[in-house]
């Protein structure tokens, strides 16, 4: 049975926050990358680090390595905040080419979402 907060628009996620498992915040959802030929949500861009919006850092999280708390109304990755701070990101100025299959395998692997 399908219940209403399984299904949710792209615009309901937008700046919902990330919690490490021990609930440590790791920042709020940026924005969502789908795959527009296979209809899936491939990742879930964080923003993380800055202050006030300025100097924060982007990481792309693949979808499958963050699950809904609906206890907590944020999404849980399991990763600290060490290991986030450590993890390959961008700045929203110079985004990585996310179709390039060396990249999506180093995010997958840092991410254990093999």
């Amino acid at each position: 049975m399908e219940h209403s907060f399984d299904v949710v628009k792209a615009t309901n996620v937008i700046n919902v926050d990330v919690k490490s498992p021990s609930k440590e915040n790791l920042g709020k959802i940026e924005d969502i990358i789908l795959d527009k030929r296979g209809g899936q949500v491939r990742y879930a861009v964080l923003s993380f680090g800055g202050f006030l919006g300025l100097g924060d850092k982007l990481f792309a999280l693949p979808w499958k390595s963050i699950h809904y708390s609906p206890e907590d109304k944020s999404f849980i990755l399991n990763v600290d905040k060490e290991k986030l701070k450590n993890a390959p990101g961008f700045d929203k100025n110079n985004w990585p080419n996310m179709a390039d299959p060396q990249w999506e395998k180093s995010i997958l692997n840092y991410y254990d979402a093999v």
